[in-house]
């Protein structure tokens, strides 16, 4: 009978192990820091400071050229792969201009790339909203479901858009 408990065990036992060494989306982890990095970068365009953003697409370049996937399970890791090369290049051509109107169209893409992979990886521990800019036909993601939007051309346009997706907290 006691092996019986103990095999038993194991499967919450491992189970335990998996979820406590699991990447979540925090500062705390590489792919949270990759995240964070884009909302700097966000912010820096909301608050149109192309050399802040340029600084801040800088960094997030670099956290993707140091092994992003660090602490990711493997089908996680292929999917951080998928999604890498089209993350890296447009960050590295964010942090070579100071021009916000140059940024905006690599940031678009950029918010593309990062949605698909925090959608695939389900590591998000708060919600993740989509947000979508009309006047540009262009979408970014945000922390917050308040709009404000890194493509707009006038003060009076920073609030335009709306939520088209939410990316909900895993459990």
């Amino acid at each position: 009978m006691k092996s019986l408990k103990t095999f038993s065990l194991l499967p919450v036992l491992a189970f335990l192990a998996l979820s406590t060494n699991a990447q979540k989306l925090t500062r705390d982890y590489n792919i949270g820091k990759i995240f964070y990095a884009y909302l700097d970068i966000k912010n820096a365009l909301v608050d149109n400071e192309g050399t802040k953003a340029e600084i801040k697409a800088n960094e997030l370049y670099t956290l993707l050229a140091s092994e992003p996937a660090k602490g990711l399970n493997p089908e996680q890791s292929k999917l951080v792969a998928t999604y890498l090369e089209a993350l890296l290049i447009n960050s590295r051509h964010m942090a070579k201009t100071t021009f916000v109107d140059e940024q905006r169209p690599r940031f678009a893409k950029l918010s593309t790339a990062m949605f698909e992979l925090l959608k695939g990886l389900k590591i998000n521990t708060q919600t993740i909203y989509q947000q979508y800019c009309p006047t540009n036909n262009l979408y970014w993601l945000s922390d917050s479901p308040t709009i404000t939007n890194p493509y707009y051309y006038s003060k009076d346009m920073v609030s335009e858009g709306k939520i088209t997706a939410k990316l909900l907290p895993v459990k």
